[in-house]
């Protein structure tokens, strides 16, 4: 590949604020922080890795009480295995606080791993608002916001009014990845622990809305996880609510199956018919039996009865007749733009403008540069 300046690509000024911001003296300890949180590693694993540094002043360092000296800033970098300008960004790359909108977490989720998850979000909406200032992409669907007792009186009514905004109408959603990206919002893969968090949503003043999703979770539960966040972004950007949770799963069950649409279908506790459905709304087995007694299609016990079958088969494990998984690309579309619809001509610059390494750009953002690929090829 063949790297060019970026004076090349921007005016003087964007120039400046891109590589001379990046190195400026000034050390900005939220970075700090961030960075450590993204290594998993507690001040006390981080100063047994340097020299002539204790944790207290690790600590007041973090805390922008302590100036680090050159010397502590280069070991910082070493350390933790980022470019020094990672630490020395401006207040225009200055991480704003993130607003999430309620980690869905099991009880054993630890302090360690929800910081490392925040670091790894954080990276990428600085990042995504670093591209946003220089290339923005059009919204072809609106998003709105409901307030519950407000303008709508529950979460379905706000989900029912979704469909009718974007024309969906009662059908199943073919492409619920391709529909959100077209209401501006821009949605990531992340390489979360395990099962513990499914998915995060955030919306920060200078920065689009997001979505972030767990990519170790099956497909028809990514779905039913994005439909979720989306109910987050639309009932609870001003007003979160105790009731929030439930409310993004009311949400979600209507957004992705209408009770107009689906009335009437599930009346049975056979397995086979759920799955039919399965593939005809992409929505979990597990989701519509959830759905079937909410409506009242079935009682408590053929609810129960659906159940242990599920567990007999150990469907409710891994179901039968896995979704194909959907490929979120408006990030990699913002990156095309950037690059002037030229891959080649800035691809190697992107970590130097994102303050990584490139191993960690790789990583970071896999999906989103085999995204970019596939636009490459089809323009």
């Amino acid at each position: 590949m063949t790297s060019i300046t970026f004076s090349s690509i921007f005016p003087p000024e964007s120039e400046d604020f891109l590589i001379h911001g990046g190195y400026m003296s000034t050390f900005n300890p939220d970075m700090l922080k961030i960075a450590r949180d993204l290594r998993g590693m507690s001040q006390t694993e981080l100063v047994q890795n340097m020299k002539n540094i204790t944790q207290a002043a690790l600590s007041k360092i973090e805390k922008g009480d302590l100036k680090p000296s050159e010397e502590t800033k280069q070991q910082l970098a070493k350390a933790l295995n980022f470019p020094e300008r990672f630490f020395t960004q401006l207040d225009h790359f200055k991480v704003s606080p993130i607003s999430l909108h309620a980690y869905r977490k099991k009880a054993t989720t630890t302090a360690k791993v929800l910081s490392q998850i925040n670091a790894e979000m954080t990276i990428k909406a600085a990042n995504l608002e670093t591209l946003n200032i220089f290339s923005q992409l059009d919204e072809k669907l609106p998003l709105p916001s409901y307030q519950i007792h407000i303008n709508v009186s529950n979460a379905s009514e706000a989900a029912q009014n979704l469909r009718k905004k974007w024309g969906l109408g009662l059908n199943p959603i073919e492409n619920l990845t391709e529909i959100i990206e077209q209401s501006g919002v821009y949605i990531f893969y992340c390489d979360f622990a395990e099962d513990h968090i499914d998915g995060v949503s955030l919306q920060t003043q200078n920065c689009p809305p997001c979505i972030f999703l767990n990519k170790n979770q099956p497909n028809d539960r990514i779905r039913f996880t994005l439909a979720h966040e989306l109910g987050h972004l639309v009932l609870h950007k001003f007003a979160p609510s105790i009731d929030m949770e439930d409310e993004a799963n009311e949400f979600a069950a209507e957004f992705l199956v209408p009770t107009e649409a689906i009335k009437g279908q599930l009346r049975t506790t056979n397995l086979k018919i759920y799955a039919t459905n399965k593939l005809a709304w992409k929505v979990s087995m597990a989701a519509l039996i959830v759905k079937a007694k909410h409506i009242g299609d079935i009682s408590d016990r053929q609810s129960a009865t659906l159940w242990r079958q599920m567990s007999m088969y150990g469907y409710r494990k891994v179901e039968p007749y896995p979704l194909e998984r959907e490929c979120p690309n408006r990030f990699a579309q913002l990156i095309f733009e950037f690059c002037q619809k030229n891959k080649e001509q800035i691809l190697n610059d992107l970590p130097l403008m994102f303050n990584l390494y490139p191993e960690d750009f790789c990583q970071l953002y896999k999906a989103d540069m085999e995204a970019l690929e596939k636009i490459t090829m089809v323009s």
